[in-house]
Parts: structure tokens; sequence; C-alpha cells
């Protein structure tokens, strides 16, 4: 197995929301950072002053399904976040994005309508074909995964999956994870690092803060009978807890750092991690 000689890090999908947070915490440790998206540099940087870490990221622009667009990329790289996914084939983005109450109930209405098929989604012979589960969930990672491994530097691959606790949600969204740690952890190159959090929220995405003090008042509620609970259908969604984003990009930059750490890590798995010193 490799061993890292520079602490140089991508993330791929690094203008996103787990990714653009972790950028920020490798950046305040002392990594050389690049991010890797179809955006490049993320568009609410372009619009206001941009946050002092973010002038020591590379954003460069890339398809993680096209390795020719980020080979050149890949030299000297010791560890790499994929953060790239979708946990809904439809357009939800400016639902999670959305800053108000105005903006949640406009993007809830219209989500509602393209599931019940009411809300034209235009001529599908005259666009790009939608992403899918196993397109962004799998297939990306494989192709990362393929390049890394020719790679001498590279020691450590961290992927954002996902634990099994959010109800309605579709199954091929979890089965398409899955099949990508599997292959991850088939690779002997480097070391892989797959973490499972449940609902993520942050401030910056207002629209995920009433669901996570929901989450957080059930599993208080729950708490004694947490672990019979959790045996049950759907129990785990009540007593699994949400972990702000800053918890999570703290324990991915513990788990690059730590030499010969691998495996799988759940919820409390990443809290401890993100309590280790740096």
């Amino acid at each position: 197995m490799a061993q890292p000689v520079a602490k140089k890090l991508l993330v791929v999908g690094g203008s996103g929301f787990v990714g653009r947070n972790v950028c920020k915490h490798a950046v305040r440790h002392g990594w050389e950072t690049v991010s890797l998206s179809r955006h490049g540099e993320p568009d609410k940087f372009k619009a206001s002053p941009r946050p002092d870490w973010a002038d020591k990221v590379h954003w460069a622009t890339g398809d993680s399904l096209k390795p020719e667009t980020y080979k050149h990329l890949l030299e000297n790289v010791s560890a790499i976040v994929h953060s790239v996914g979708i946990i809904s084939e439809l357009d939800y983005k400016p639902l999670a994005n959305a800053k108000t109450l105005c903006d949640i109930a406009s993007n809830v209405s219209r989500l509602a309508g393209e599931l019940a098929g009411a809300q034209d989604r235009g001529n599908p012979l005259q666009k790009t074909p939608s992403p899918t589960f196993e397109m962004m969930n799998r297939d990306t990672a494989i192709a990362l995964a393929k390049e890394a491994a020719n790679v001498p530097s590279v020691d450590a691959f961290v992927y954002m999956s996902a634990a099994d606790v959010l109800p309605f949600v579709d199954r091929r969204y979890f089965s398409s994870k899955r099949q990508a740690e599997q292959y991850l952890f088939s690779r002997p190159e480097f070391r892989t690092v797959c973490f499972r959090p449940g609902l993520m929220y942050s401030e910056e995405r207002p629209a995920t803060l009433p669901f996570a003090a929901g989450i957080q008042l059930a599993n208080m509620v729950t708490k004694p009978v947490a672990k019979e609970l959790s045996s049950l259908p759907f129990g785990s969604a009540l007593t699994t807890p949400a972990l702000n984003i800053d918890t999570v990009a703290s324990a991915i930059i513990a788990a690059i750092s730590r030499p010969g750490l691998k495996g799988i890590f759940d919820v409390e798995g990443i809290q401890e991690l993100a309590h280790e010193k740096v």
C-alpha cells in the first residue's frame, strides 16, 4: 500500500454541501486542497466575498465520469474524498438550498408535482438524460477509484455513503452506495474509509434544520428504549442522531490523517473521529 508523501487532498464534488465543508477543514489543517466538480468554484463564492479559506483551494472543473478531465489533478495526491451523490433522481437541490419558508414551500410543491407527473419536465429526447442513483453514487466512485489505483501516492480514499435510516427514500439510493463500497474495499492499492451518516444539517441549509430538530427530539424521547426500537422497521430513523456538517468534515480530516485507518464508520464512529486531535 502506498504511503503518503505529502498532504495533498482531492475532494471530488468539492463545490457541494459536504465537499465545501471538507475543503474548509482541510485547508485549516494544512492540506493542499483541490476541489473537482462540474461547476468549479461554488456559485455562492462568485456572487459575494469568499471566505479566506476558499482562496487557498484550487477549484478545478471536470467530470468525475470522465477521467481525462481530471487525471492531471491526481499527481502527488495522498488522499481522495468522494462526496458526489444524489438522494433523489428528481431535481431536489433547490429545495435543499432554500433559504426561506416561501422557497421551501415553492420547491416542495414543485417536487410533489413532478412525483405526481403533473409538472411538464420537457421533451426527454431533447435533453441530457437525468442522473441516476447508479450513475452518481456508484459509477463516479468506481471510475475515480480505477484512476486512483494507478497513482502511487494515493494512500486513502474516503467515500461518503449513507446509513440506511432515512424512510421513504428510494431503495436504489442505498443499494448504489453499497455497491460502490463493495468495489472500493476490493481495491488493495489504497485504504478505504466509508462514512455512513444519517441526516446532515447546517445553518447554510436552513431547510435541514427543522428535520434535525425533530430527530434530536425523537432521540431524546426514545432514548430509554432506543435498543429495542432500532430493531423495528423505521425505528432507527428515530434513534440515529443527525450530524452537523462540521462534525462530518472534521471526522473526514481525522480519517485521512490517521495512518492505516480503514473500514466503515456509522454515526457513532463519525462522532468519535471528529473529536480526535489532528
